[in-house]
């Protein structure tokens, strides 16, 4: 075994740690914009996710609830971290956006001509202005095509959509988000909202990946975050020299790094059975991600056309995969595991698998169809 002049922490131990952050030990009594804080972020691909991850964390969730914080702009969706769709707080937005959008800046298009810097700077510009109110992508797209002519219909506002600031606006669908998304400036939506600096940016990004995801490597902040090491190095030195760096090593010998104070509960806590949506951040934010999911079953979780499926826990771990049915009126989880389960993992999965068909129950199936699918279907 490597040796490390840090305390080293086992494997459990890691995961315990990471199941506690992200409030999957105990299901907690938070208000929806601190726990979003606190779990670094929601995964908002899919429109159902963010209601799915918060339905699986927290006591009583009201759909409702999140509903409000969206439409009182509490809360926001944007692309931010691997230039994937988040729901995170104003005030994170305003912080984790100036860390991220050099990333999202530099992305590129095969085989697509980019504006340069002066021209893009114009179009995002009239794009802003003509998103003071809510547009579809289909306007926005057409509208720079009809100011630039010089670029196939969809490139310029493909460059813009990352080069300035734009939120999803929150519709009268249940739950939010429909399918086909608006968009809004986020200058006009939020108000004049002022951003933070990169630099203290990127800080932010930094104490919420590790308060959230921790203890972990500076490679998996990176893959997490979407931005290089070398990008985050600043900020890790930054809170290392206030103090708030805690370092730990794994079995192998890596370096952890942590926030000092945060959770590390005994590696044999009970861990309870959890069904997690679809790109759940959980499976998403390390480079290493064998502290949730062995490597035999990553290709079973990521389907062939890159989504990441609903999955379960057991024992801290992911175990298997669910999907919605309809019957009728009623609704029902399946539940696929890997293996065979212990009758006391099987009968906390089902009571699970029975609340969840209870919560989604109510509604059409269009809200959550992406959830219902078999392997048959993604195979």
């Amino acid at each position: 075994m490597p040796s490390s002049p840090h305390p080293r922490l086992s494997a459990d131990a890691i995961n315990r740690a990471t199941l506690a952050r992200q409030l999957l030990l105990e299901r907690a009594a938070v208000p929806i914009p601190k726990a979003i804080e606190r779990l670094a972020g929601l995964q908002a691909q899919e429109p159902a996710s963010p209601y799915l991850a918060l339905w699986t964390r927290l006591r009583e969730f009201r759909p409702e609830a999140l509903d409000e914080a969206f439409r009182d702009r509490r809360v926001v969706k944007a692309s931010l971290m691997r230039s994937t769709l988040h729901a995170v707080t104003v005030d994170d937005y305003r912080h984790l956006l100036p860390a991220i959008q050099p990333m999202l800046r530099s992305l590129n298009r095969r085989a697509s001509r980019r504006p340069n810097a002066d021209r893009l700077a114009e179009l995002a510009d009239a794009a802003a202005a003509f998103a003071s109110e809510p547009r579809s992508n289909v306007e926005l797209r057409d509208h720079v095509a009809s100011l630039d002519e010089a670029f196939a219909r969809d490139v310029a506002w493909w460059f813009i959509h990352r080069h300035a600031a734009f939120v999803n606006v929150p519709t009268d669908a249940v739950w939010s988000f429909g399918r086909r998304p608006a968009y809004v400036a986020a200058d006009a939506w939020l108000d004049g909202l002022s951003f933070a600096s990169e630099d203290a940016g990127l800080e932010r990004l930094v104490r919420r990946y590790l308060g959230a995801f921790g203890p972990a490597s500076a490679a998996d902040a990176s893959a997490w975050s979407g931005l290089p090491i070398a990008r985050l190095r600043p900020a890790i030195e930054a809170i290392d020299a206030a103090g708030d760096i805690e370092r730990f090593s794994d079995d192998r010998g890596r370096e952890l790094l942590d926030l000092r104070g945060a959770p590390h509960p005994s590696a044999d806590v009970a861990a309870p059975a959890r069904l997690l949506p679809m790109w759940d951040s959980l499976l998403l934010a390390h480079a290493d991600r064998t502290r949730v999911v062995a490597d035999e079953h990553r290709r079973t979780v990521v389907a062939k056309n890159g989504d990441t499926l609903p999955t379960f826990l057991v024992d801290g771990r992911v175990a298997g995969l669910w999907w919605a049915e309809s019957h009728g009126t009623a609704t029902a989880v399946v539940l696929e595991p890997f293996g065979r389960l212990r009758r006391a993992d099987r009968r906390a999965l089902q009571d699970e698998a029975e609340r969840l068909a209870e919560f989604v129950g109510p509604l059409e199936p269009q809200v959550y169809r992406r959830y219902r699918w078999s392997r048959a279907r993604v195979r």
